[in-house]
């Protein structure tokens, strides 16, 4: 039977499904879960910090006198962080609003709404970055202080030597050969600068993820630790996922994130063996974002164009103590 290779399809229909989807990592689990304090009222904001004296018992004779008197505050000192400013901008044209657009109902509340989850998720690759503290010098903008810098033995000259991270919070091993035994060193350390056993959330890279959550498993040789685990197994499932960890100082929440250890201006699916590997150890009391604005929509006016405007946030990373704090800044 003869076929015809040719047709006319000039007037054939576009089948436009009417949806519309997105995806790229948005997921802010550092913004959503870290307090809030609102009312910042400086584009520079303080917060103090302080430590007990060296014990002392000695004693003291029968009849003694005080003689001698301490200043309470010796130890006392202040850490600070500047308030930087967020900003994503959104326009859209008379044309394009005027438009039937597949799974779009508005285009101007389309624009707000993704204007508003990049800034989210630009504020937590922020707070989860290396970047150090800027004052304001133009062209140059306030920038805060990162997570990846308050965590650290070398913050800046203006933390004081007695409040800095110690090295030995820090982890850097390969998360490939990172051990059991590493990770609990960790909060040992952190242990012996609270003096007390607490809970923590560690903000965990993907390969960092892996590692904890394959602890004590066997491997396949005679020599590894292994445990056994009784599961109901009705519905055929098997849990091999670690979301909390119990250890000798610690209970620690382990949370997948992907905008640790992250560059500015970086694609956060293009994940670079840092972000696998980075994961910041957080007391949730020790930790928080102050607020000088929310997070909040302004729509300028339409010079002709079309509507635009854009989400605007101004806020800070509150650091109060970097002594309770841990990181691990290994390689993926």
């Amino acid at each position: 039977m003869a076929l015809s290779t040719t047709y006319n399809v000039a007037g054939d229909r576009e089948d436009l499904t009417d949806f519309l989807t997105i995806l790229a990592p948005e997921d802010t689990p550092k913004v959503s879960t870290f307090s809030k304090t609102k009312r910042m009222t400086n584009a520079y904001q303080e917060w103090q910090v302080d430590t007990l004296s060296a014990v002392n018992f000695g004693g003291v004779l029968e009849g003694q006198d005080v003689l001698a008197f301490s200043n309470q505050a010796v130890n006392r000192a202040r850490l600070g962080n500047y308030v930087q400013q967020f900003r994503e901008q959104w326009m859209v044209s008379r044309l394009q609003e005027a438009s039937d657009v597949a799974g779009v109902s508005s285009e101007v509340a389309n624009a707000k709404m993704k204007a508003m989850r990049e800034i989210k998720r630009d504020i937590e690759a922020c707070i989860g970055s290396d970047n150090d503290r800027q004052q304001e010098a133009p062209p140059a903008p306030y920038k805060a202080r990162a997570l990846g810098k308050w965590i650290s033995n070398t913050p800046g000259t203006d933390v004081p030597a007695a409040f800095r991270t110690p090295a030995a919070n820090i982890d850097t091993t390969a998360t490939a050969s990172l051990s059991e035994s590493a990770f609990n060193d960790v909060f040992q350390s952190i242990f012996q600068q609270v003096g007390g056993r607490r809970s923590y959330t560690l903000f965990a890279g993907p390969s960092l993820k892996r590692a904890v959550s394959k602890f004590q498993r066997q491997e396949g040789t005679t020599t590894s630790k292994s445990y056994q685990v009784t599961q109901d197994a009705t519905e055929h499932q098997i849990d091999l996922d670690v979301t909390m960890y119990v250890g000798d100082f610690h209970t620690v929440t382990i949370v997948p994130d992907l905008f640790n250890g992250i560059l500015d201006g970086a694609d956060p699916s293009t994940t670079t063996n840092q972000q696998k590997a980075r994961g910041y150890v957080i007391d949730p009391e020790l930790v928080g974002l102050g607020y000088m604005l929310g997070i909040e929509s302004n729509e300028l006016p339409d010079l002709g164009g079309g509507r635009r405007g854009f989400i605007l946030a101004a806020l800070t990373l509150m650091v109060k103590n970097p002594l309770g704090l841990g990181k691990f800044a290994g390689t993926s």
